[in-house]
């Protein structure tokens, strides 16, 4: 992997933190036939409020016959790089050599905070939330445009009391 400097590694990070964040929380709301590619296909690990979720399509199942509608407000969100050089399998199975590794071959932690509103009216109360988040690259991300870069591996959502 040719070098590449600490402002490039920050710059790519918060990118795909803020395009992450900006398309994930509106499809909670409004797009909930789409979560289930928010996530990846090997193994996650994702909790609601301590409960364990099997897969990104149990989740779009949840919130599209179970949860009440949502909107939520992000006031804040921050990333850190785990892995610079995360082991992305190509979708033959192989992994992907390091030598054709890039910047968006990393890893992210992304810590999101807010409020959520349950229900349809303006009128119902906010509740305070907590959400952490693995984000690891899409191997797929390359050969298909529209395709998200970034997928979630695990993910921790907590309502704040």
């Amino acid at each position: 992997m040719a070098a590449v400097s600490e402002d490039t590694w920050t710059k790519v990070s918060t990118e795909a933190t803020t395009e992450f964040v900006k398309t994930y929380y509106p499809a909670l709301g409004s797009n909930r036939q789409s979560l289930g590619s928010y996530y990846s296909l090997e193994p996650t690990t994702i909790l609601f409020n301590g409960n364990g979720v099997v897969d990104g399509a149990a989740v779009q199942e949840i919130f599209m016959n179970q949860m009440s509608p949502a909107h939520y407000e992000v006031q804040s969100y921050d990333c850190q790089i785990i892995n610079r050089a995360y082991p992305t399998r190509l979708p033959n199975g192989e992994l992907k050599p390091k030598s054709e590794m890039g910047v968006k071959d990393m890893s992210l932690l992304v810590v999101v905070s807010g409020f959520v509103r349950y229900g349809e009216g303006r009128d119902q109360p906010q509740r305070g939330f907590s959400e952490t988040f693995v984000l690891i690259p899409n191997p797929s991300a390359e050969r298909a445009r529209g395709r998200k870069d970034w997928l979630i591996q695990s993910q921790n959502f907590r309502l704040v009391v």
